[in-house]
This record gives C-alpha cells, structure tokens and sequence, in this order.
C-alpha cells in the first residue's frame, strides 16, 4: 500500500516505444508519458479506456457505460484512426474502421506493469496508424505475477466483475501465468440493456542467458443486448418487424516474441495473429490477421547505433455484400462491399541511426517505406530528432516526423447506410406532399490519397527536486487529406423507386448517395505539460494539463465555406481546447488508502443553429471527481476499496448527442495469496 519515489518519478522511468528498446525517459527526444501500475489502480479505473485520462494530450469520451472514443491531440471522432493502439506491441485495431473498439481491450487491471503514450508522429518505427501517437499497454511478466490474484466488484448499475489469474514457474528459466475475467452490468446509465464480457488468456515468459521468449494467447467475447428493428421494403405496404439485437464482438490472438542481447548487436522477432468478428450492423465483419517483423540493433561505435528492420501483414477480410434485393431485409444501419472477401497485406523496411554526436547532444535520424496493397501505394515515414541534455536533471528535445493512417476498406471498399425518410411532392404530380421511406448512403472511394501529418514538436524535461518533475511540450501539427463527405451533383440516385441505371425499386424508394472525399486539412497547435510532486513519502500529486487547437481548412466545396453548417470542418473546428487532470494519491497510514481524481474539459461555444433552435456543436465544460477510499490491515489480508465514479454529479453529456453517465459508486475486494 505504500508509493515508491523511484517507480513514480518521471525522470527515472523506464520505456521501450519511443524507439523499441530500453531507455530512460530522460533519453527520448519525444513527448512521452508513462501511466505506472500505481496510477491505475488508484485511480479506480474500470477499463484501460477511462485510465487513459491520466496522461496529457489524450482525450477520453464515455458515450456509453462500455463504450468510449479516445483520441490524442484532437481531432476527436468515433474512431480515432490516428493512434497505434498495441497490447504488448501487438496491434489492436479494427483493420474495417483502422480505428479502435475500446470494448474489445481488456484485461486483469492489476496484470498491467504500465502504459506508454508517445505523442506526436511515430511512423518511422511503427508505421501506418502512428500519426499523432502510439499508446502501448504492456502487461507484466510472468515472472512478477507469480502466486494467485482473486479480484470481485460489484456495483450500481448491475455491475459486477470477477477475474482471477494464477502463475506458477515451469522450470528454472520459464514462468507463466493464467487468468480468466467476467464483467456484467448495463450497457447504458439510463436503461437496463445488458453487457457482459468474458475473456481469458495465457502468457510464459523465458529467460537464459542473452535469448528471452514470451509467448501468448488468449480471447474475448462481448455481447450486449438492444431494442432493435428489421424492415422489408420489397412487400407494400413496407413492414417493420420489432427484433432484438444481440451484439456481439469476439476474437482470439496469439504472438510470440523473441529477444537476443548481444555485445555489439542485438536481434528480435515479432510473431502474432489475431481474428475477430462483429455482428454490429455499421461494422459488421470477420477479420483475420498475421503479422511478422523484426529487427537488428548494432552498436556501430562507442557513439553510434544502427536500427534497421522490416515486416509483413497480412489481413484477410470476410464483409456484408451486396445482394440483389438487400432491401428486403434492411436494419436501421448496415454496411455493404462490393469486394468483400479478399487479403489485404502491408510491407514495410526501416533505418534509424542514432548518434552521440557529444556529451549533450544525442541526434536521431530515420526513414520508413510502407507499402498498403489495399490501393497500392506506398508511403515514405521519416523522423528527425535532437536531445540537449543540460543537466542530468534536465534535458531539451525537438523533432520533426511525418506519418501517415493506415488505408482503412471502411472508406474505400465499403458502403454505410442508415434508413431515414424522405419529404417529397406526390408521385402523381398533384402538389401534395408525403413520407416515402429513404436509404442514405456514404459510398467508399478507393481514388483518395492516404491521411498524412507531418508535426513539429519540441519539450524540456526537468526535475526541480528529488519530488518535483515538469514534462512540457509544444507541437505543431499539418495534416493533409483528411477525410470528409462530399455530394455530388446529383446525390439522389434513386427517386420514387427509379433509379439512374434502370433498376425499379418497390415502395417508391428514395436513395441518396455521398461519398468520402480527402479534400479536408488541418492545422494543430498546442501545449502540454505533466507535473509530478512527491513533498511527502506518504503523498503524491500527477497533473496533467493539454491546450489543443485544430483549424480545418479545404476549398471548392460547400462544407468548406465559413458559414457551412455541418461537415467535418466544422467538426473539427468545434472541440474542446482545455483539458486537466489531477489525481491526488494519500496513504493515510500502512492500512488506509484516500484518493481524488480532477478532471475537467473545457467548454465549446458554436454560432452554428439548426431550423429547431439547437446547436450541435456547442457543448457545456464537463467537470467530474473521482473518489477511492482503500483498506487493507496487512499484506496478506485481501484489499477492499470503495470508488465512486463522478462524485455528487448530475447525469451528463460527455460528448454532444450522446448517451447520458453520471455517477456511479461501487465496491471492489482483491486478494493476492
């Protein structure tokens, strides 16, 4: 129950993201924040999603009690398709969306050693998805886990939770552990609609001398259920069939990690697979992925180090298709492909060269070619970084990078819909004006160019005290061929069931057809900071704080005037520019525990009005604190802890037009034995 000055001191933490290898932070020529173990449990956090707040320049909105949108320096949408999400530097992206399901990543809380967020471009060594970041959960080893962890919670809500893992030692030189986890509880604060998630896993870890082995498996299954509805538009009149939706998501993976130290070089490989579904109707799918990569590490010199390295993945895709009389049998969104089953792969080679050009000064310089078969293109990654190191205590940095988004089929090779109606003058010509039902589609388009940042940043590091640390950062960030809606001159394709190429649909069907475009950039610039204080061994403080500004700008389309009312200009023009975060950890004595979470965002104001008055994209500062009170008499006592989410907080809003949360107290008991 006691905290480590050592474990939670900035300054001295160790990280292996910013360049695939072990190095103190104080040696990173990036913005880097380490969330340790400590902070996670303490915060009270349910999900690696919501403990995310934690660091600066990441944005984390609940929109449903298991459901979150995460993103790093703006640019917020559902799925944020500008971070590298990896457990364990195994990717977790949705290769349909290339964005993340937050729902989908999970695990025993206590099994996570700490999570490293790199902000700003990283796509010379980690590729496609690396633009504004990388988050990189890593678990503990074996090793650390040996012995048996039971954890039980219960809560508002209908929440409880119940995981357990076991580790026990093979051999002298080889550990593993199990583990198994259940969550139940309501998926939505206002509603009894249920969740429930289930999932376990397995990981031996192997050490001799200079060659280590980690090998892992596991899976997941998710499910949820909802009020649903099915219609048949091929029968007049058109019927409507009330169903329930059981949503589910699952998946399993394997990887296998090998390391081998050497004098001058050291060598690694990377192997992992993955598969996973969903029925969810807009990103309905099956996905199945191998990845292999490696690299070499040589010490060239005393003062120069040679990184060079390569992969391939290959993604086999199985998605919803077209069928001749799919409005028949229609939800109320969906998603459709004209190339639905086929394999897609990524090839990427990389150098990066790093050199201690003095006692102060540490230089990096390196290139990545990736090249994506999805619309054949390939795309060069390169990085430029400088350290001053002024003192052991302090330390400057600047870089500049370019990184690029993975192609995603979602936008390209898929076609969404959702069902609405539409208001248009009697078929018959009479001048009278009726509902006929319509289908709005967003088609893909595998002519755009791939989404690019190239960013500037800069920070200091010091550490006033042995208990004082101060991170800060500036960026500046230019993102080309940001995806966008686009209509064309005729976006009814289809009116009163006749359509351009002939076909008679039933029912006087309308459909009207938008389309991605990459005709939208944008420019981001901010500031962020995290401060560490330790004046007390009983007490600590972590603050976070991120200012954030995004201008998007295009030309010659109508979501790009300064007076357009949607799109994603004015999306991404209207976010949220103040974020802060700060979390009060007190150990009381060697038994009591008392913690405080702050977070607030700031507010949005908009001058957009919609024809019935409300504004959508203006949205109220949300403010929240979270409380943890923790017992435990001894070591070998289980641990009992009471958190309550949102403290006295009337139910909000986290983001505009959606679900409501608010507050939510529960119990929690772990035992290690």
């Amino acid at each position: 129950m006691s905290l480590s000055l050592d474990e939670l001191s900035n300054i001295e933490t160790t990280v292996t993201s910013a360049a695939k290898k072990s190095q103190n932070i104080s040696e990173v020529p990036a913005a880097i924040y380490v969330i340790s173990s400590e902070q996670i449990i303490r915060s009270g956090a349910r999900s690696v999603a919501d403990a995310l707040a934690l660091a600066p320049g990441v944005t984390v909105n609940k929109i449903s009690e298991y459901n979150w949108q995460v993103s790093i320096r703006g640019l917020n949408e559902v799925l944020f398709n500008k971070a590298l999400v990896m457990v364990d530097g195994r990717s977790v992206f949705s290769p349909l969306m290339s964005g993340t399901f937050w729902h989908t990543v999970d695990m025993v809380m206590s099994d996570i050693d700490r999570i490293e967020i790199l902000r700003g471009t990283a796509g010379t060594m980690w590729g496609g998805n690396a633009t504004n970041g990388v988050i990189n959960i890593i678990t503990k080893s074996s090793k650390e886990t040996l012995g048996q962890h039971l954890e039980i919670a219960a809560g508002e809500h209908s929440y409880q939770e119940v995981s357990y893992r076991h580790g026990f030692t093979l051999n002298e030189n080889t550990t593993a552990r199990i583990f198994v986890k259940g969550v139940k509880s309501d998926y939505y604060y206002d509603n009894d609609e249920p969740w429930r998630s289930y999932r376990g896993g397995f990981r031996s870890d192997y050490q001799q001398g200079s060659n280590a082995v980690t090998l892992q498996f596991g899976g997941y299954h998710n499910v949820s259920e909802h009020y649903w509805e099915n219609y048949n538009l091929a029968v007049t009149p058109p019927q409507l069939i009330p169903t329930q939706l059981v949503d589910y998501s699952r998946g399993g993976y394997i990887s296998v990690d090998w390391f081998q130290n050497n004098d001058k070089t050291d060598y690694e490989m990377h192997i992992w697979a993955d598969s996973n579904s969903k029925v969810e109707p807009s990103s309905k799918g099956q996905f199945s992925t191998l990845n292999f990569d490696g690299l070499t590490r040589t010490r060239l010199t005393d003062s120069h180090e040679l990184t060079t390295g390569g992969g391939v993945r290959l993604i086999h895709r199985n998605v919803a298709p077209y069928t001749d009389d799919y409005y028949a049998k229609l939800e109320p969104i969906g998603r459709y492909s004209n190339d639905p089953i086929n394999t897609d792969a990524i090839y990427n080679l990389f150098t990066q060269l790093e050199s201690q050009l003095s006692d102060n000064i540490t230089t990096t310089l390196g290139v990545k070619v990736e090249h994506f078969s999805l619309n054949n293109t390939t795309e060069i990654q390169p990085q430029a970084r400088i350290t001053y190191q002024y003192s052991p205590l302090q330390q400057f940095w600047a870089g500049i990078g370019r990184a690029v988004v993975t192609p995603a089929s979602v936008e390209s090779l898929t076609d969404g819909y959702h069902l609405g109606e539409v208001i248009a003058a009697d078929h018959e010509g009479s001048g009278n004006y009726r509902y006929y039902d319509g289908l709005f589609f967003t088609m893909g388009n595998p002519e755009m160019e791939n989404e690019s940042v190239i960013t500037l940043d800069a920070g200091h590091r010091i550490s006033l005290t042995p208990e004082l640390n101060i991170d800060s950062t500036v960026f500046f960030s230019n993102y080309q061929n940001l995806r966008m809606l686009e209509t064309g001159s005729d976006p009814w394709v289809c009116a009163y069931g006749q359509c351009d190429d002939g076909t008679n649909l039933p029912n006087n069907l309308f459909i009207h057809q938008t389309e991605f475009g990459d005709r939208l950039n944008a420019n981001s610039y901010g500031f962020e900071t995290a401060i560490r204080w330790h004046p007390h061994q009983d007490y600590i403080l972590n603050t976070s704080y991120s200012f954030i500004n995004t201008e998007a700008y295009c030309s010659d389309y109508m979501s790009c005037a300064d007076d357009a009312m949607s799109g994603a200009k004015a999306t991404y023009n209207h976010q949220p520019a103040h974020y802060l975060s700060v979390q009060s950890l007190w150990s009381i004595n060697a038994s009591w525990q008392f913690d405080v979470w702050f977070k607030h965002k700031s507010s949005v104001d908009s001058d957009i009005t919609y024809g019935d008055g409300s504004k959508p994209y203006s949205a109220p500062e949300v403010t929240t604190v979270d409380v943890r009170l923790a017992w435990q008499k001894k070591p070998s006592w289980p641990k009992v802890e009471l958190v309550i989410d949102a403290l006295n907080k009337a139910p909000y809003s986290d983001m505009p037009n959606k679900a409501r949360i608010g507050e939510t107290a529960y119990l929690r008991s772990s035992w290690d034995f």
